[in-house]
């Protein structure tokens, strides 16, 4: 028998799911290990777009240094284009069709504003093979030895009270691990199928071929393009063209690497001939002559799945063992580190003993209906990409026709004008993909963790393009700057990270800090106090926060670990800060169907 060894949480899965978890539950003190299959991280250029919501997770669990120091400046990640070609001489060549603002890039446009001003960071643009050596670094740190790399998971076993883990190491040696919890952080590929979860929805939509590669476009490149998609009806339909995008290091058009995506049919032939893609590049682009230095041809499906349990027993499923989803809009890696967050800080509660073990429980509504979301929203915006195909009218294997269609587009007529500014309209509507700000940081919790106030639910854009900051609870907490002495924070900076939970007030919610000082001695969490007014330690730094906190003078918001509200109270305490006390009781019991009774 193998030497067992005893460890609170295990996590397998050292990608940037699990590797992130690692750094949080760190951060919160809690033991674990975490076992790797591959001996390094990734070395595929995917997940690179890291949403505001992600980096401004990040920043609070200072994880985000490095990775500033990295990312794509948000100039060369401010627009996304749709072009004939990048080279050429001929009359069709180096087009534009349309082009458009992503990300809230473009500085001064009302988009830019919004961006800058609903979140303490900008979007990042990182691929995973950067990526995740940072992560990995970040986790060994702050818990060295335990984050094993070339250690594979065989087998497991839930006993009820602990789970079993068997695992071989580097050398092909047994080992076994008895941990409180396992989180399969490992894409879906061992631990769901044991359990007999089932991945619910679309498989095998679309093959799509990825080229990494490194090639200098420095002088056909615009310094603002996040992405650019070729059409030029040589190469068929808007899918089967492709688009590139810049890897860096260096960004703009001195970025030195590159990748290139294409879609085929998965009935399709030719899709396994790699042969033919580095000529089908130099074609799309009208650089015949181009150097390329390929480093990775990967092949990979369009699916849209859902698990039907994120939990069967200790064991939880976070990132793509729980949704898998296409690509558009970049849900994937951001929605695997909310999972992560949200599985952390409640761990940490339940080990430390400072709550009941049934607020694990709230991971899986919170966690799976956003995984619905998310997973329904990347196949929204992926399939609406056919739209920009039907209005060019191009016909798979119609070389000729789709040529001609290419030439009216371009006409100087007024058909031609009418053609190219119907199209562009039809482009503009991919702004559900590069422009979802409502999407990344409007999700809420519907079910979980959560103490409803009863006031009317927000309003939501249908098209997810823009973002409504509230402080119902269920949201996150609008982010806004204030001011301590000298110093400019967000309001996300007054949650602790042990966990704890912090409570949003002003000069007239002093009964909140007694009922705080309660919870403490009472309960052993951490409830801090911020009262943000004139006379008060914090004050709003812009005028902003007035218009946001949705409370009355001397009212409440609790926020979560996570910097989501779990409750709030929108007019002054009756009752000493009792109503707070209840709230945390039946928060930390994980008794919310009980709410309503419990009311003062």
């Amino acid at each position: 028998m193998p030497e067992e060894i005893e460890t609170p949480v295990v996590i397998v899965g050292g990608g940037g799911c699990g590797l992130t978890l690692s750094s949080f539950l760190s951060n919160y003190g809690v033991e674990h290990v975490l076992l790797e299959k591959h001996t390094g991280t990734s070395i595929l250029p995917k997940a690179h777009y890291l949403n505001q919501r992600t980096m401004e997770t990040l920043r609070n669990h200072d994880m985000v240094k490095d990775i500033l120091q990295k990312t794509c400046p948000p100039r060369h990640m401010s627009q996304v284009a749709w072009q004939t070609s990048l080279g050429g001489s001929g009359v069709l060549d180096r087009q534009v069709i349309s082009k458009f603002e992503c990300f809230g890039g473009n500085d001064g446009t009302e988009f830019a504003e919004s961006y800058k001003r609903d979140a303490p960071l900008r979007s990042g643009n990182l691929p995973l093979f950067r990526l995740e050596p940072i992560l990995k670094e970040l986790a060994e740190k702050r818990n060295p030895g335990k984050i094993l790399f070339g250690h594979q998971l065989v087998n497991f076993t839930d006993e009820g009270s602990s789970v079993v883990a068997t695992v071989y190491d580097r050398a092909g040696l047994e080992r076994s691990y008895r941990c409180k919890y396992l989180i399969a952080a490992d894409g879906g590929r061992t631990i769901g199928p044991k359990l007999g979860i089932k991945m619910e929805g679309l498989t095998n939509i679309a093959d799509m071929v990825s080229v990494h590669f490194s090639a200098d476009l420095s002088e056909y490149w615009d310094d603002r393009y996040f992405a650019c998609h070729f059409i030029n009806g040589e190469c068929n339909t808007v899918f089967e063209s492709g688009a590139i995008v810049p890897m860096g290091p260096n960004w703009g058009r001195h970025s030195k690497e590159w990748v290139f995506h294409c879609g085929f049919a998965m009935d399709d032939q030719n899709r396994h001939d790699d042969a033919a893609l580095i000529p089908r590049i130099r074609q799309l682009l009208k650089l015949p002559d181009l150097e390329l230095d390929v480093h990775k041809i990967s092949h990979w499906a369009i699916e849209k799945v859902l698990a039907d349990k994120y939990r069967v027993g200790r064991v939880f499923l976070a990132g793509d063992a729980g949704n898998r989803r296409p690509p558009t809009t970049g849900l994937g890696l951001n929605t695997a580190i909310e999972d992560s967050l949200n599985i952390a800080w409640k761990l940490a509660l339940v080990l430390k003993g400072q709550t009941s073990e049934s607020i694990l429980d709230s991971y899986e509504p919170e966690r799976r209906a956003v995984g619905e979301i998310n997973s329904d929203w990347g196949l929204f915006t992926f399939s609406n990409s056919a739209v920009i195909n039907t209005v060019l009218g191009l016909i798979p294997g119609e070389r000729e026709a789709n040529q001609f269609r290419l030439q009216t587009l371009f006409e100087d007529t007024d058909k031609g004008h009418s053609f190219r500014a119907q199209v562009a309209r039809i482009i503009d509507t991919q702004a559900i993909e590069f422009c979802a700000h409502g999407i990344e940081l409007g999700f809420r919790y519907p079910k979980g963790l959560v103490l409803h106030d009863g006031s009317l639910p927000i309003d939501r854009d249908p098209l997810g393009l823009k973002y409504y900051p509230t402080t119902q609870p269920g949201h996150r907490l609008p982010h806004a700057w204030i001011e301590t002495g000298t110093s400019v924070i967000s309001t996300h900076d007054l949650v602790p990270n042990k966990p704890g939970f912090a409570l949003i007030t002003d000069s007239e919610g002093g009964d909140w800090g007694i009922a705080a000082k309660n919870i403490l001695k009472n309960r052993g969490v951490e409830v801090v106090v911020a009262q943000i007014g004139e006379r008060c330690l914090y004050r709003d730094y812009d005028d902003r926060w007035n218009g946001l906190k949705g409370i009355r003078t001397g009212g409440a918001i609790l926020v979560r670990p996570d910097n989501m509200v779990a409750w709030r109270s929108i007019y002054k305490s009756r009752h000493g800060g009792k109503e707070l006390e209840v709230a945390m009781d039946q928060l930390l019991l994980g008794d919310i169907e009980e709410h309503s009774k419990a009311k003062l």
